[in-house]
């Protein structure tokens, strides 16, 4: 079942993956890319609103202080992943950030271990390490990257990966901690703290471009609909993670979710884009199934 889980969760992510490079020439500046998340967050929580009506759980909305602390950390997590991606990306690093992606998959393994008594056995740290040197090798950073990456732009990249690191370490924390509680009214709240947050960020950026800010209206009214895809897509992936977080253990869900995204991206971009796809990007994806094997069959 908690295979079943993923694949929903990683066909709802390549469809808002897909959804965020039809969109990516609208999201010109971090201010107007502030809005658009935090528009995005907002439709989560009435997403999660409308699950949590027709699955008659509006009593669970009762709030805990376990369940506000875990969805805090989940909520910024979150957020602060998606503004270091943003920057990462404008400062042209972005075929690095899936490196270090692949790394924040350890935050959740190692945290699992003390926390959860998770044992992660010699041959999945192997196929991690696997995954790690396929990324790399799609990644192809030496031809990717045009400019030696200064200490500021290593530190996002690390930021970005922990952050992410740490809001699926969320996930697993809340089904551990609170299995009674319905996974929507974790995403609910998670989404809540996500929108304020962001949208702090939104505030911050408006005032750092001063004067010279432009209206993002007109910009978003043309990819609303994608943008509500997107938080459909964002949404179904989020619940169906965190439900295959109470079926697999921390060592097998994260790199294969990690690994089969990667993958699942790279085949998309190739045939929906038509971007090509390099031998090194070829061999990459074959070594990257090498890997997912090791961690789940041996």
């Amino acid at each position: 079942m908690g295979y079943l889980f993923l694949a929903i969760s990683l066909i709802a992510g390549v469809t808002k993956g897909y959804c965020g490079k039809k969109t990516s020439g609208y999201i010109s500046g971090y201010k107007t890319a502030m809005l658009a998340n935090t528009i995005r967050m907002m439709l989560c929580i009435l997403i999660g609103v409308l699950v949590i009506i027709a699955g008659g759980n509006i009593s669970q909305l009762r709030p805990n202080s376990t369940l506000i602390a875990i969805s805090v950390l989940s909520g910024i997590a979150t957020s602060v992943f998606v503004v270091s991606w943003l920057v990462v990306v404008k400062k042209n690093a972005y075929m690095m950030v899936d490196v270090f992606l692949m790394l924040g998959v350890l935050v959740p393994i190692i945290i699992g271990q003390f926390v959860f008594k998770e044992e992660t056995k010699l041959t999945q740290w192997l196929g991690i390490g696997v995954l790690l040197v396929a990324t790399l090798i799609m990644c192809s950073y030496n031809n990717s990257i045009k400019e030696k990456m200064g200490i500021s732009t290593i530190i996002l990249l690390i930021v970005c990966g922990v952050s992410n690191g740490l809001a699926d370490f969320s996930q697993k924390l809340f089904i551990n901690q609170l299995a009674d509680i319905p996974v929507s009214v974790f995403n609910f709240y998670t989404y809540i703290f996500s929108s304020v947050v962001l949208g702090g960020f939104y505030v911050i950026f408006s005032i750092k471009e001063g004067s010279y800010a432009t209206d993002d209206s007109p910009k978003l009214k043309h990819i609303f609909g994608y943008i509500a895809v997107m938080s459909i897509c964002l949404f179904v992936n989020s619940y169906f993670k965190t439900k295959a977080a109470g079926f697999l253990n921390s060592a097998q869900l994260y790199p294969l979710n990690q690994g089969l995204a990667l993958t699942l991206s790279s085949i998309m971009s190739a045939t929906l884009f038509h971007e090509h796809m390099s031998l090194k990007c070829i061999i990459g994806l074959a070594v990257s199934f090498v890997g997912l094997l090791i961690i789940n069959v041996l």
